[in-house]
């Protein structure tokens, strides 16, 4: 006879208390094996107090419904299945035999009224003890915010630290949020506009690659908890994490996003605007119309007078020709640049190659030691306590092993192309600029810098990664075969 089995943990308690899914599954599986039942499927869940819901369950129904020669469940015992009544009718309703092993009872509609009346109030149990564990969860959730730290999923900026149970700084994204609010504060920028700011310096989310929607922005903006403060269910707290701004700063954010109630809607004629910050205070640079016709660049003056003088959109114009004219690479250098990267790009390729056969190596060597402790553990020869040791050193250690060969897996697979293009555009981007319009001149100068101040007259640029390499690098160098 055909059957499937279903197992669940709903707890990290649980794993320690011998519930785990592998304990399930050879409980089960030696059942199956006794009763001559063939499994056909198996299905599990894993709930956490972060990541509830039971989508296997939800799939163990529609195969039940598809499969409709399918009638025997295994499952452990009653909590294992349950979590409500309304689960116990959605199987009853499949004309189900429902066999929990470590209650060595069987129950389907041909039992007895009595034996589904003692089964119904363990259905009802194992709901009061769902509902028990939820409200532990939540009181130890307050508990946590009110002796100053945050008891949920890191916002973004931050990490969650496994070991002191605490919220750290990212190192990747921390600096990205605070450039954010500097940005907005400069009023400069509404939502929309830091939106594409935030994708353009590369902030995304975790575990994902899609970049932060427009809402993800003013959530961040008004979030105190990068105050060192959070507010957890209505109540502000004073938090023990590191703040990433000041308060001062975080209500200059907040007074702009009361003065901006709507996205402004910058004008395209103000192509420069936004890329540049002001050499003497650190305020935005901004653009204004003069005599109805004249485009001029000024402070926002958003610390208070400043000394930076007006400039007229053409003279700032001819000013940042010299910046893009610092990336030129003269055509008689460019046949030996090609291939050189060319080389580089075979090597690149032939290095990833053999890195990744290391690392694939190294993480089918851990998985033989995990499946030899585990047959060790089940027969005696090791016990649980050094298991448990090893078995989660060297999962972490498979872990580490997934991210490295992600790295390389993801690694620039446009090597050779991106560099072929990134040298057309150093050697053409001067003709390419003084034949633009000023709002293409903006687009491509923002390809190129990621940062520029202006003081006076005076610019200093930031540029771009691979582009700084032709400012930061003596030229004779640059050309060297090396």
């Amino acid at each position: 006879m055909n059957c499937v089995i279903y197992t669940r943990v709903s707890s990290k308690e649980q794993e320690k208390e011998g519930f785990s899914i592998p304990a399930q599954k050879k409980l089960l599986r030696e059942y199956a094996q006794q009763q001559s039942f063939t499994i056909t499927q198996e299905f599990t869940d894993i709930e956490t107090a972060k990541a509830s819901g039971r989508t296997q369950f939800q799939k163990l129904l529609n195969f039940l419904r598809e499969n409709k020669d399918i009638k025997i469940i295994l499952v452990e015992k009653t909590d294992r299945l349950y979590r409500n009544f309304k689960d116990y009718v959605l199987l009853e309703e499949l004309d189900i035999e429902l066999h929990l092993v470590k209650e060595n009872e069987i129950i389907s509609k041909e039992s007895k009224s009595h034996a589904k009346f003692i089964h119904g109030i363990k259905v009802l149990l194992a709901k009061n003890y769902i509902d028990n564990l939820s409200e532990e969860v939540k009181k130890g959730m307050k508990e946590k915010a009110e002796q100053g730290q945050w008891p949920h999923l890191a916002p973004l900026g931050y990490l969650n630290n496994k070991e002191t149970r605490k919220i750290i700084i990212d190192p990747e994204r921390g600096s990205i949020i605070v450039e954010l609010f500097k940005l907005y504060a400069t009023g400069s920028y509404s939502i929309t506009t830091l939106r594409d700011k935030a994708k353009e310096l590369g902030l995304k989310y975790r575990h994902s690659n899609t970049y932060s929607s427009r809402s993800a922005i003013e959530k961040i903006l008004k979030n105190p908890i990068y105050t060192g403060k959070f507010i957890w269910k209505g109540k502000l707290f004073q938090g023990t994490h590191k703040p990433l701004i000041s308060e001062e700063l975080f209500q200059e954010v907040q007074t702009q996003l009361k003065i901006v109630s709507k996205p402004k809607k910058f004008d395209r004629k103000f192509a420069f605007r936004g890329l540049l910050t002001c050499g003497y205070c650190g305020c935005g640079i901004t653009a204004e119309i003069k005599k109805g016709k004249y485009i001029y660049y000024r402070c926002t003056n958003g610390k208070g007078k400043c000394e930076q003088p007006y400039i007229r959109e053409e003279d700032l114009s001819i000013l940042l020709t010299d910046l893009v004219e610092q990336i030129r690479i003269e055509p008689h250098n460019v046949i030996e640049i090609k291939e050189a990267l060319k080389n580089s790009f075979q090597h690149e390729k032939e290095f990833r190659k053999t890195e990744l056969r290391k690392l694939k190596k190294k993480y089918d060597t851990i998985q033989n030691r995990l499946d030899q402790s585990y047959i060790d553990k089940i027969e005696g020869r090791i016990d649980t306590t050094f298991w448990q040791k090893t078995h989660e050193q060297w999962i972490e250690e498979q872990n580490n092993i997934t991210k490295q060969i992600s790295r390389f897996e993801k690694a620039n697979r446009n090597y050779y192309q991106e560099g072929l293009s990134f040298l057309e555009l150093s050697q053409n981007a001067y003709s390419h600029y003084v034949n633009q319009k000023t709002d293409e001149q903006a687009g491509l100068l923002k390809k190129l810098l990621s940062n520029c101040t202006i003081k006076g007259v005076t610019l200093c640029p930031t540029y771009r990664t691979p582009f700084n390499l032709l400012i930061d690098t003596p030229k004779s160098e640059l050309w060297r075969r090396r």
